[in-house]
């Protein structure tokens, strides 16, 4: 489920979520235009219960494979500041309480996909640099797939300060001292009861990602193609059949038209 995250670059914070869950519904649409600029919009809801159960994995140390970003931390203000000077503009932000469950949406305008993959990488805070881009075929056509860029390390100040409050955040450490104290039996009753509650939640998992190309798709490693349109959709009847398959986003497309200035291997 890990690769999963791979799909879309506004795919990444759901998905943090999802390859430990797998009890959200998310749907994401990023469209990429002629020149390579695009819109990305996400939607994201949870129920409490299940909020809760992601907190308690964090505390017991059950994120190994990723670090999960907590609804509550997501905010306009550092998508603004991730946004500041990438050629991204965060043109919606919403986040509350709907029909009683958390949900977040998110619209972004973006001139490429570099800018959109620095910005979604700081609002996961996990692997930075992770995201799609677009290079050129052998054959002269177009192929979006995974790319890493080399984002600069995040200012000085900026680390001094977050070291400064780092010692007010009792709470936290009391809480982290408080699961390290467990016995190992008791540790893994936790986990299985916070298991518990995923799976008991498992019918709420509706993921749906879609990428947009602008020109014609030659190839998609994507289950369903409808037009430039690729699309992933997991849900709890088909999640055991998507589990182990290779999600990473290849989309080969025609470049007739085009105006993308693609990356180099």
């Amino acid at each position: 489920m890990k690769q999963l995250a791979k799909l879309s670059a506004l795919a990444l914070v759901a998905l943090a979520f999802l390859g430990l869950t797998g009890c959200l519904q998310v749907h994401s649409d990023t469209v990429i235009e002629k020149d390579g600029s695009g819109t990305a919009n996400f939607t994201m809801s949870m129920s409490p219960a299940v909020l809760e159960a992601i907190t308690e994995m964090k505390d017991l140390d059950m994120d190994q494979d990723q670090e999960i970003p907590m609804f509550e931390d997501i905010n306009k203000e550092d998508l603004d500041k991730a946004a500041e000077g990438r050629g991204v503009k965060i043109t919606k932000f919403e986040k509350g309480q709907v029909d009683g469950r958390e949900q977040l949406e998110i619209a972004i305008d973006f001139k490429d996909l570099e800018g959109l993959s620095y910005v979604m990488g700081n609002l996961m805070g996990g692997s930075p640099g992770d995201g799609m881009g677009i290079y050129e075929t052998d054959d002269g056509n177009f192929v979006l797939k995974e790319a890493h860029y080399d984002f600069p390390d995040q200012p000085a100040e900026e680390t001094e300060e977050i070291e400064d409050v780092a010692p007010q955040a009792d709470a936290e450490d009391e809480a982290s001292g408080e699961a390290s104290t467990l016995t190992e039996q008791e540790k893994a009753q936790k986990q299985m009861a916070v298991m518990g509650k995923m799976m008991g939640a498992m019918a709420e998992l509706d993921v749906r990602f879609t990428i947009t190309v602008p020109g014609e798709i030659i190839e998609s490693n994507a289950p369903t193609v409808e037009g430039n349109t690729s699309i992933w959709a997991i849900n709890a009847g088909n999640m055991m059949e998507q589990q182990g398959s290779d999600m990473e986003p290849v989309i080969t497309f025609s470049s007739k038209g085009l105006k993308i200035k693609a990356m180099k291997e």
